[in-house]
């Protein structure tokens, strides 16, 4: 005796199948949005970002130049220095925090802002030349990415101020298999060293200034989603998508039987 076949059971394992994976899509979609506790609007105001100015540390290459009434005597305080890795002519601060001059000699500016240095160098070069002016400004910004990102290393940015996004923007982004909850920013500043952790899932990354502005030297670390959340998405994927294919088959196999 044949078997009665439902036509209507073959549409059945393609629902599972197409259930499953808009299941899966939209699971994965939430845990890798960032901020995801924003309003949702099409405009969210935020405050405003701190102005604040940069200070000098060792081994910074900054950019010295001198101009005055008469050219040629600010041709003396020029020193000619190192080339960055920008292609940029520029002074390095040396281990102790000076910069040594012509004309004026070894000077400290480990911890002075651009805008004090060079008040400085425009007060001691005046005597020696007419109209002084003197202009100082980093060459370069530079961080590190490691861990769970597409392109990891370390990164000379050409801008002053620099976010956690233009870092994470530079390496790439994170893939799908990245924490985005446990992110380490590691800063040395002013002798002190600290870790702290970074939850890109939270808006309060954004009103943080001290975690959302990176800063000169500043490493950030991604560790990678813990094996037992990807194992079990994979695995209750596999098993939806297993259970789909055996009735499949099944029905095929009953359907050949009755023809």
């Amino acid at each position: 005796m044949k078997m009665r076949f439902f036509p209507g059971l073959s549409r059945f394992p393609m629902i599972i199948l197409f259930i499953a994976v808009c299941i899966s899509s939209c699971t994965s979609a939430k845990k890798l949005r960032y901020f995801q506790d924003l309003p949702d609007s099409d405009i969210v105001d935020l405050p405003p970002a701190p102005q604040e100015e940069r200070t000098i540390e060792y081994g910074d290459q900054l950019d010295i130049s001198f101009s005055g009434k008469d050219p040629e005597a600010a041709l003396f305080f020029t020193r000619k220095g190192v080339v960055s890795t920008l292609g940029e002519p520029g002074q390095i601060v040396d281990p102790q925090g000076f910069i040594e001059f012509p004309m004026l000699g070894k000077l400290k500016v480990y911890g002075l802002t651009a805008r004090q240095l060079k008040n400085k160098l425009t007060e001691l070069a005046s005597p020696y030349m007419k109209e002084a002016m003197v202009d100082v400004r980093f060459i370069t910004f530079r961080i590190s990415v490691l861990g769970e990102v597409r392109s990891p290393g370390t990164f000379i940015l050409p801008q002053q101020r620099t976010s956690i996004l233009d870092g994470l923007a530079a390496a790439g982004d994170l893939p799908i298999t990245a924490k985005r909850y446990d992110i380490q920013l590691y800063r040395q500043a002013n002798g002190k060293r600290s870790i702290t952790k970074i939850d890109l899932r939270k808006k309060d990354v954004l009103l943080d200034k001290e975690t959302f502005q990176l800063q000169h030297g500043d490493v950030l670390i991604v560790p990678p989603r813990s094996n037992t959340v990807i194992q079990q998405e994979t695995v209750l994927f596999s098993t939806l998508l297993g259970l789909t294919l055996s009735v499949v088959s099944l029905v095929l196999i009953i359907q050949r039987g009755n023809n």
